[in-house]
């Protein structure tokens, strides 16, 4: 919209020198072309430095035509003048504009959509669902799964192509009466958006005309990173699976194969290091005491973020002088107990209390929301708020990141530490693992179904507790006929991971009990059960000494009895064995 300065806003704007309204077009100047203004009473000129459309691309509003100066009051509560002007544009597109008494600057207020309108979404009515409508409340068709769930208006304005329109309409609604979560149904959603676009320049007619081609095709138009990639993929693989069987159409379903998925490789967890750890822990006290509580409740029991938001009130669980806490998990949708210390049950307790306080039988969760004054970072000015944590809780970051900074908290490389919420989980179970507990408890207290997942994803072993671990073992390295077992010739997972060759079976009244290390690698077939004393790629320790004796003596009673019943074959078992120990045994003794 072009702007006539001299007819419609001549003597409009006020000089900021002078503070008269007298401004006057003076022509251009000579950097950019802007306009330049003369006060006709103090004579300074005056650039146009406002680069701004008419009307405001966000808003609609224009803002010079519609709203003169002296309908705003300043924002600063000291000043609360009515002298406001434009005063340029920020990086979001919104107008700033400045109180030409006290200079405070303040933006015009963001647009009223959907997105922005998350914290009131639960008021908003829901649209009755027709299939025919472009825009689907998902409410309307499937109930919000919790709090956390973000209102998702599902959009087809933009998906090109009209038959395919339908059909994505069609696989929505079934992942809507599937239950599927909103989040999910956005992402679907998106990327279905995008192949619409390809099948549209690629001029595409029917779903008929998509072979494997089209899809290698569209994986190299599609330019985004390897996340994304396989987001499209797993959505397309979806879709035509479910578009197969429902009969909306029929399509070849070796499309979309393992190997178009990028290959990326997950790595191990970096979790907070116990010098920074600590550090927050030893000053949690100067943050508000709810943020303090979210600290210690997330990082003992090491669940997740999204579920710490989600905690119920009664998440207590006493048997005795016992004490443990359970919650729903949200993946695998089953409840999760983990037992807790009186201590933590004490904090959970004072959490419980003061929300009773706030809000008694009308909240049901054991965390909630906060709001702060906006501009301030200062956390002993927060307001709860009867609204779940969001999904990205970043008033906890923030709080957390707060804390780093005006304690000047650093790490061992001398820089600022860093923080996320989602390096609590892998921090305290890699605790639990350096502590000694086997990886079998941790993977317990983790929830995990596979033990390979608390190994590969969730517990890094460091540096001192390999070398401290080596260091043990090395002390003394034995095998089965006395001689010193070189280090290096056991396998690399025996290196890195020295627990899981750990031999430690008691015995009973039949077998004999082993203490040492198995030196075979562990994907290799083990064929002397039980008789590993006897075997080449056992490995003695000098801590097991009294346990070796023990044995040792047993298994002579053991033989001397079997002699005596005229059973020769227990009599050869226990006598070998019991010769083995003697060889380890004397070396063990010599090289102690």
């Amino acid at each position: 919209m072009e702007i006539n300065w001299s007819k419609d806003y001549n003597f409009e704007f006020v000089c900021p020198h002078c503070d008269t309204k007298g401004l006057r077009l003076a022509g251009k100047d000579n950097y950019k072309n802007r306009k330049l203004f003369r006060c006709t009473k103090c004579g300074k000129r005056i650039s146009h430095w406002l680069k701004i459309k008419f009307p405001n691309i966000n808003s609609g509003i224009n803002w010079n035509n519609d709203y003169r100066r002296g309908e705003f009051a300043c924002p600063n509560p000291n000043c609360n003048s009515r002298n406001m002007s434009l005063h340029g544009i920020n990086e979001r597109k919104k107008q700033r504009f400045a109180c030409n008494t006290c200079g405070k600057e303040c933006c015009e207020s963001i647009d009223i959509t959907s997105n922005s309108l998350s914290q009131f979404a639960h008021k908003r009515t829901i649209k009755p669902f027709l299939f025919q409508d472009n825009k689907w409340d998902i409410r309307a068709i499937k109930p919000l799964t919790n709090g956390q769930e973000r209102i998702v208006i599902a959009n087809f304005e933009t998906v090109q192509k009209d038959w395919f329109r339908i059909l994505v309409k069609q696989y929505i609604y079934h992942l809507c009466k599937l239950n599927i979560s909103s989040f999910t149904i956005d992402i679907r959603l998106c990327s279905l958006r995008i192949f619409s676009r390809y099948l549209d320049e690629k001029k595409i007619p029917s779903m008929n005309s998509i072979n494997r081609s089209v899809i290698l095709d569209f994986l190299t138009w599609d330019k985004v990173g390897k996340e994304a990639t396989k987001k499209r993929l797993t959505t397309l693989n979806d879709f035509f699976w479910t578009g197969n069987i429902n009969n909306w159409f029929k399509i070849d379903q070796d499309l979309i194969r393992n190997e178009d998925y990028p290959k990326g490789k997950k790595s191990n967890p970096d979790p907070i290091s116990d010098s920074v750890r600590e550090q927050i822990e030893n000053n949690l006290h100067k943050l508000p005491e709810p943020i303090a509580r979210m600290w210690i409740v997330a990082f003992f029991t090491a669940m997740h973020p999204h579920e710490l938001a989600l905690l119920r009130k009664d998440c207590l669980l006493q048997e005795g002088s016992k004490w443990s806490i359970f919650w729903e998990r949200g993946k695998t949708k089953d409840i999760h107990t983990v037992p807790i210390t009186r201590i933590i049950a004490k904090v959970v307790q004072e959490q419980q209390e003061y929300i009773e306080q706030l809000w008694g039988k009308e909240w049901d969760y054991l965390f909630c929301h906060y709001q702060r004054p906006s501009g301030t970072r200062q956390y002993n000015q927060m307001t709860p708020v009867k609204k779940i944590i969001p999904n990205r809780n970043k008033l906890f970051y923030g709080a957390i990141k707060y804390l780093l900074e005006t304690e000047d908290i650093r790490d061992e490389n001398g820089k600022l530490a860093k923080f996320s919420p989602c390096l609590i989980r892998p921090t305290r179970l890699t605790q639990l693992f350096e502590q000694g507990h086997a990886l079998s408890v941790v993977s317990a207290w983790a929830g995990h179904r596979q033990l390979a997942t608390t190994a590969n994803f969730y517990t890094q072993v460091s540096c001192e507790l390999i070398e401290k671990e080596a260091g043990h073992i090395q002390k003394a390295l034995f095998n089965a006929d006395g001689q010193y077992h070189q280090y290096e010739s056991l396998p690399k997972s025996f290196w890195k991971e020295p627990q899981a060759h750990k031999l430690d079976l008691p015995g009973d009244h039949i077998n004999t009990p082993i203490y040492g290390y198995c030196g075979l690698p562990l994907d290799q077939r083990c064929d002397k059960f039980r008789a590993c004393y006897t075997c080449g790629n056992f490995v003695a320790v000098l801590e097991k000494l009294p346990q070796y004796i023990k044995t040792r003596d047993e298994l002579r009673g053991k033989q001397s009895k079997a002699l005596a019943n005229g059973q020769d074959v227990l009599v050869e078992q226990f006598g070998r064995q019991a010769d083995q120990l003697d060889k380890i045994i004397a070396s063990l003794q010599e090289a102690a």
